[in-house]
């Protein structure tokens, strides 16, 4: 299964592949999609909650999810290795036909298919040509930028810091934080890494911000980078940095 690509990157179209399963009835597709979208493995999308934990999610009872996923596994959705006792729970993973597909779906989506002129699209000259042989402009003229004034736009707020100037010239301004819920698999993910590293988990080194009903924390991206690359490396960097303003701000409250 080499040339599979990670789960995450196919999730939804395996989400998909799912909703368009007319031999999975609400129960069986409900559990199929909690489970890829809770507990999935960030790499494979394997996962092994117990019958309890998903049907106290769902409002089902344990057997009622044992037999729900006897659908998904016969639709080879899923690959169920059942576990022997209650210490042992089963374990539920994408099976290489699942992922395919949803690789397949995903190639098939990434085309872009312009409206014909008959169904009311039209085609965008590309830059360096010509509207007609006669001559003309590289591109049509965009009346509405003509009128407006360029200015620099302002960079985005970034959580309890308030609003940034516009972005030095000199320097590119830091990529946006993205909010990652307490408890769901991306902050594990996150702490799990850390924890490899021999680095401080979320908890213990950010504050657990508030965002709409969410509690959680301000990350440089939903998901860790691969180890070693260059993105991770900045990944750290920011989190260091956001540790420091946190330590920062916290001396300055116990000094206040």
């Amino acid at each position: 299964m080499s040339d599979i690509l990670p789960f995450c990157q196919v999730k939804l179209q395996y989400l998909l592949d799912l909703v368009l399963d007319q031999s999975l009835d609400d129960n069986a597709f409900r559990v199929a999609a909690y489970l890829a979208l809770t507990h999935a493995d960030h790499d494979t999308g394997e996962c092994h909650p117990s019958f309890e934990t998903i049907g106290t999610a769902l409002g089902r009872h344990a057997k009622s999810v044992k037999r729900a996923l006897n659908k998904p596994e016969m639709a080879r959705h899923l690959t169920v290795v059942r576990g022997t006792n209650r210490g042992n729970a089963s374990r539920y993973r994408p099976t290489e036909d699942a992922l395919r597909r949803a690789m397949q779906r995903r190639r098939e989506g990434d085309k872009i298919v312009p409206l014909s002129r008959a169904k009311g699209g039209q085609s965008c000259p590309p830059e360096g040509t010509y509207l007609s042989g006669k001559g003309g402009q590289e591109r049509p003229p965009n009346k509405e930028k003509e009128l407006k004034p360029r200015t620099a736009a302002a960079a985005p707020d970034l959580p309890g810091k308030g609003q940034s100037g516009p972005a030095s010239a000199h320097s590119a301004p830091p990529p946006p934080l993205v909010f990652v819920p307490q408890g769901i698999c991306f902050a594990r993910d996150w702490n799990d890494r850390l924890a490899q590293e021999g680095l401080a988990t979320l908890d213990r080194s950010l504050p657990l911000a508030v965002n709409g009903p969410h509690r959680g924390f301000w990350v440089p991206a939903r998901s860790p980078a691969p180890r070693g690359s260059p993105e991770w490396r900045e990944q750290v960097r920011q989190l260091r940095c956001l540790a420091g303003k946190e330590a920062g701000q916290m001396e300055q409250r116990h000094a206040g």
